[in-house]
């Protein structure tokens, strides 16, 4: 069993060349600017390790954290306006053509806040995330602040979406294990 409170902070990368050369299996966490990835890694983690900020962008490379010498957990800059995210969508878009052609990327752990309609980009980025050969988790951020209306529409919008396995984030101890549950099985 992963004790995932066994994690250190290794680097931070801005492409895959400079990435760890340990050989060992990543998780990629993925998501709109401000939609809660630092936050989840902090709550997965037991530890604030990630920066988060109510400001939207700060993730400008991909950090790397290991998790109890067993796997990395990789938090990756926000998609989506460049005017908050500061990469542009052409090096954010080859960061991820390259990382999913990765060997070592068991999983990507996308992150969606429903609560927003999702724009053009977020549908072809799905799509795109659909298509590849890597196990796809989906977890629903903020549904802690949505009441029940807009938890239904988040609901059939994921659906919509062909989202059919999900994983609604409260950031309770259960559903942080549930997620810990997950991302441990396709390790």
């Amino acid at each position: 069993m992963i004790d995932f409170r066994k994690a250190r902070f290794v680097t931070s990368a801005p492409d895959l060349s400079a990435c760890p050369k340990q050989e060992l299996p990543a998780v990629l966490m993925v998501g709109r600017s401000n939609v809660g990835k630092s936050t989840l890694i902090n709550a997965l983690l037991d530890q604030k390790i990630a920066f988060s900020s109510k400001k939207a962008g700060k993730t400008k490379l991909l950090n790397y954290f290991e998790v109890d010498s067993s796997f990395y957990l990789v938090d990756s800059p926000g998609y989506g306006s460049t005017l908050y995210a500061n990469i542009s969508t052409i090096n954010f878009a080859k960061m991820m053509e390259d990382y999913v052609k990765e060997p070592s990327l068991k999983a990507i752990v996308l992150l969606l806040d429903l609560r927003r309609d999702l724009g053009e980009d977020d549908k072809r980025f799905i799509k795109y995330l659909q298509q590849t050969k890597v196990k796809m988790l989906v977890v629903l951020t903020k549904f802690d602040q949505m009441n029940q209306s807009e938890r239904h529409k988040a609901k059939v919008r994921a659906n919509e979406l062909g989202l059919y396995q999900y994983m609604e984030s409260d950031l309770s101890a259960k559903t942080v294990a549930k997620i810990r549950l997950a991302i441990s099985s396709v390790l």
